[in-house]
């Protein structure tokens, strides 16, 4: 792919309002632009224009007037100071029609006749208005042939309009100054305009980030009070989400339902696996083989209980018996419990990392925190290396309680500690490593339903760090005497 579709594509987009006050400075300069633009070509169509209107009076005036000043009469016709006229004939000398005025601007290095010789030898047979420049200064010149005062005479006019194009530059100049402040004050009162008119964009930006799967059948975007440009968006929103309720449900029904037929089949063949190890039937390798099937089958136990909890809470029916509880009682029976599963990996440290610390009663469901532990201290036997430690303690404060599950792992990265925490998400290490992502998603679930959260941090020489956060338990009021 070329370097340039590259840098296209890695470009960022203007935000809206960056792109609608840009694109409005924009058409306020081409304004601007197109009315000097306009200006101009009026101002030397008007220059022009009058420079024929006093050819076409000269011409009417000419023939009395050439008439007096070939009888020796002197100049004739009383012009303004910026005008030249002058009769150019073949073989004489050029016959001036009237006094050249002090104010006329010649060039610097040029003489009077001079110019006019100059003039006359480049001026074609008949001109109407040509610019001329010569010397810094400009000119319009004309030339008319006259028949009636010879053969191939003509007459030859030339009007100086330097004064003129530096009075129009100059307004042009002003036009400019206007037009750049005309466009900063419409940028400054665009802004807030632009803010005001965009709020309705905003505030369905604010709408849509609070629907999450739980609200998707009952969260709709309202359409009364809406411009009538959002209305189609809003309109294909709802129904997109109409869709996405349906489709929800649908999952949601068939997860549940799933879930339920392979609790049966996994328990027989959990309980029989069990059995034929507890009777000591098979020795050596079928022993081993019979291990792992019991292994794998509590492991899809495990996963089918997961997608039952997901399912019962999309449904809205997932129930928890909250009580009080001993932090470290929690600990305690989640070592006994996971501790031979754990191959002696399995570390339970005192409270507060060897510190003496009093915790205080939390609040939750029993059954679900050691769900919780289960799932955190399984992701830690997988992704940690084999034969290292994982850690069991609990940490307090005045405010909330943390069981953490530590290990010694690749830990996770700060960019994935929130994401690895969404439905069927794994992070960047469980590459090569099996798993539903679903455990972790799970554990943040019965966490936030109990009241608490679920964090990840790096812990103390590396590794990963998962802490389950629950509240402290208020102490009930004595009764009053």
């Amino acid at each position: 792919m070329p370097l340039r579709s590259l840098l296209r594509r890695a470009r960022p987009r203007p935000s809206i309002r960056q792109w609608l006050l840009g694109a409005s400075l924009l058409a306020v300069l081409g304004g601007y632009g197109a009315l000097f633009a306009t200006q101009s070509l009026l101002a030397v169509r008007e220059r022009r224009g009058t420079h024929l209107q006093t050819l076409a009076r000269l011409a009417e005036q000419l023939p009395a007037a050439a008439a007096r000043a070939g009888a020796g009469s002197g100049p004739v016709l009383l012009l303004p100071p910026t005008l030249l006229v002058w009769l150019e004939r073949p073989g004489r000398l050029p016959l001036a029609l009237a006094r050249l005025a002090p104010e006329f601007p010649l060039p610097p290095d040029r003489t009077l006749w001079g110019l006019m010789a100059e003039l006359a030898s480049g001026a074609g047979p008949e001109e109407r208005g040509r610019l001329v420049r010569i010397g810094g200064e400009s000119y319009l010149l004309s030339a008319l042939p006259l028949p009636a005062a010879g053969a191939e005479a003509r007459l030859l006019v030339l009007e100086a309009v330097s004064s003129r194009e530096r009075y129009e530059r100059t307004n042009a100049l002003l036009l400019l100054a206007a037009a750049g402040s005309a466009t900063l004050l419409t940028g400054v009162v665009l802004r807030p305009v632009l803010d005001r008119g965009l709020a309705p964009l905003n505030q369905l930006g604010a709408r849509l980030e609070r629907i999450e799967f739980e609200s998707l059948a009952t969260e709709r975007l309202p359409l009364h009070n809406q411009p009538r440009e959002l209305r189609p968006i809003i309109q294909a929103f709802n129904a997109l989400l109409n869709r996405l309720a349906a489709s929800w449900s649908r999952q949601s029904a068939f997860a549940d339902g799933v879930a339920h037929e392979l609790r049966t089949p996994i328990t027989l063949i959990n309980g029989y696996a069990q059995s034929l190890q507890r009777q000591g039937v098979v020795s050596g390798e079928p022993r081993r083989q019979l291990a792992l099937i019991q292994s794998e089958a509590e492991r899809m136990a495990r996963m089918v209980t997961d997608l039952l909890d997901l399912a019962r809470d999309d449904a809205g029916r997932l129930e928890l018996q909250r009580q009080a509880l001993d932090p470290e009682q929690l600990l305690l029976e989640a070592y006994e419990r996971l501790a031979g599963h754990a191959g002696g990996r399995l570390r339970l440290l005192p409270p507060g990392d060897g510190e003496e610390l009093e915790l205080a009663e939390v609040c939750g469901d029993p059954h679900r925190l050691q769900q919780c532990l289960t799932n955190l201290v399984e992701n830690a036997l997988k992704y940690a290396p084999l034969g290292s430690p994982i850690e069991l303690l609990a940490t307090g404060s005045t405010s909330a309680v943390r069981l953490h599950v530590r290990d010694r792992g690749p830990g996770v990265p700060e960019p994935e500690r929130l994401r690895i925490f969404e439905r069927f998400v794994r992070g960047s290490a469980a590459e090569g490593c099996s798993g539903s992502g679903l455990g972790l998603s799970v554990v943040r679930l019965l966490m936030e339903r109990m009241g608490g959260t679920v964090e990840v941090a790096e812990a103390p020489g590396g590794g990963a760090d998962f802490q389950l956060v629950l509240p402290v338990r208020s102490a009930p009021h004595p009764p009053s005497a």
